[in-house]
């Protein structure tokens, strides 16, 4: 028969409690003298209760919790327990910790790699850019921040018909103005005459060979007036990958384009889908019904559109653009500053073209485009100024030519000349009254149109115009003639046959 259990005896709670004390290790367990025997240190225990306090006097204890300094409540410790244990707790921390290092390293030096990368490219596209060792860079003024500036463009278009066709130069002085987003294209003949240092005149196509680049931005810059700022060359190859880079160009051809000499492509008037060879073409042609305006109508046409298709791409689309076509041209521009340009410029809002006022005349056997003086200056104002430059000459009043007299007189030395030229103005309604040589025998460089009434000065660019030649002027009382106008021929004039 089961009795039931007996609880602890005096002897066995004394022996416990001994043990306990004995087995308890750390320095959350004050250290204390051993306990007399004549007395329990149940004061020295903290227990749940008073009865337990109680059993434990008299020498009864069932359990003891020993008192920590670490402040821990039973939840929080009930909390930290039922984690994993702390020897895989701090494992696993390590191990993120050398992630977040190797992944923070790996990030590091894939920056630095990309950075490398990035810098040797740009490079790249700078070395193919770059102008190499042109002294073009010599003659070039720094624009002023926020203000126009003008680059010279220069081009050799080779010869259509083999070695031994004739070689095609083509020259643009651009105004940029980058604020108004807005840009002129003022088409130079490649024979125009310039002036060099020698004081000798020399067709433009001729300088560089003479001086290198930088005579030749020197050459326009005087002609024009201007400080240009950056050079850009190129060639027919050049070109004809430029177009054929971009998918072509859509250019609206100012007059057709028939000129065996020039190519083999036919383009009719109008908006024409030009490839590498028929750009060529285009800037070739020469033998155009309206002369230099006509070509420089199609060339600027062909300059604005080439350069809005090369500005389209954004971003690193622009990057590699530039990569793709940096071998075709040269220029002093970098990389950077190209693609700030074509954020500046992108979607032109303002396009004018213009070509040099003048005619043609033979210089030592060779044929010289001669500009004429007053009305290349007042063109060259109003480019300056940002305007239209044919806006004055389409509003100029028309002049009835047979509402004056003329009298021509030969200032060169060539026989024959005022008698052509009283022709020519006839047939064209002019009233010419007067025909013969200067009286002082004098050799005239330049072809005059004279006037002494502000009245007349209409009249004189009327004269002008029609010859295609010469410099209108107030002669003052200098000259004496009976006409309301003098034509005094110079040696720049050219007769026309």
């Amino acid at each position: 028969m089961l009795g039931r259990k007996k609880g602890f005896t005096a002897t066995q709670s004394k022996l416990t409690s001994h043990r306990m004390r004995s087995a308890t290790i750390g320095t959350h367990v004050p250290q204390r003298a051993r306990a007399s025997r004549r007395g329990m240190n149940a004061e020295a225990v903290g227990f749940s209760n008073s009865r337990k306090k109680r059993r434990a006097a008299r020498g009864i204890v069932d359990h003891v919790t020993p008192s920590t300094a670490s402040g821990e409540s039973s939840q929080d410790y009930s909390r930290r327990v039922s984690r994993r244990q702390f020897a895989e707790e701090i494992q696993r921390k390590a191990r993120v910790r050398r992630i977040v290092a190797v992944v923070g390293v790996a990030f590091v030096v894939l920056c630095v790699a990309a950075g490398v990368g990035s810098l040797a490219f740009l490079g790249s596209v700078d070395g193919k850019l770059s102008l190499g060792d042109s002294n073009a860079p010599t003659a070039l003024v720094a624009a002023t921040d926020g203000e126009p500036y003008y680059l010279l463009c220069a081009a050799s278009l080779g010869a259509a018909q083999g070695e031994a066709g004739p070689e095609t130069d083509a020259y643009l002085l651009v105004r940029v103005d980058e604020g108004a987003r807005a840009a002129t294209v003022v088409s130079l003949p490649s024979n125009l005459q310039v002036k060099l240092s020698d004081g000798a005149a020399h067709p433009l196509y001729d300088v560089a060979a003479l001086g290198g680049d930088a005579a030749l931005v020197e050459a326009v810059a005087g002609f024009a007036g201007v400080n240009v700022s950056h050079f850009a060359r190129t060639d027919a190859e050049g070109i004809a990958h430029l177009v054929d880079a971009v998918g072509g160009v859509l250019v609206n051809v100012a007059e057709e384009v028939d000129d065996p000499t020039a190519g083999d492509v036919y383009l009719a008037e109008g908006e024409q889908a030009l490839d590498g060879a028929a750009a060529l073409t285009l800037l070739r042609a020469q033998n155009y019904a309206g002369g230099v305006e006509s070509q420089a109508a199609n060339r600027a046409a062909f300059f604005f559109a080439l350069a809005n298709k090369l500005m389209e791409p954004h971003g690193l689309g622009m990057i590699m653009r530039l990569d793709q076509t940096a071998s075709d041209v040269q220029t002093d521009w970098k990389t950077l500053d190209l693609m700030a340009l074509a954020d500046a410029l992108r979607g032109l809002q303002t396009t004018y073209a213009a070509s040099v006022p003048g005619h043609e005349t033979s210089v030592d056997g060779t044929s010289q485009y001669v500009a004429s003086g007053g009305d290349w200056t007042d063109l060259m104002d109003r480019v300056r100024a940002g305007d239209d430059p044919a806006a004055p000459e389409a509003a100029a009043p028309a002049v009835d030519p047979a509402s004056f007299t003329v009298a021509v007189r030969n200032g060169t030395d060539v026989t024959g000349s005022a008698a052509q030229l009283t022709k020519t103005l006839e047939a064209q309604g002019f009233k010419v009254v007067e025909t013969g040589n200067v009286d002082d025998y004098t050799v005239y460089p330049e072809t005059l149109v004279i006037y002494h009434d502000e009245a007349l000065s209409p009249a004189a660019d009327a004269v002008v115009k029609a010859m295609g030649a010469g410099r209108a002027i107030n002669g003052g009382s200098y000259y004496t003639f009976e006409a309301d106008v003098l034509v005094i021929i110079g040696t720049d004039y050219q007769p026309i046959v």
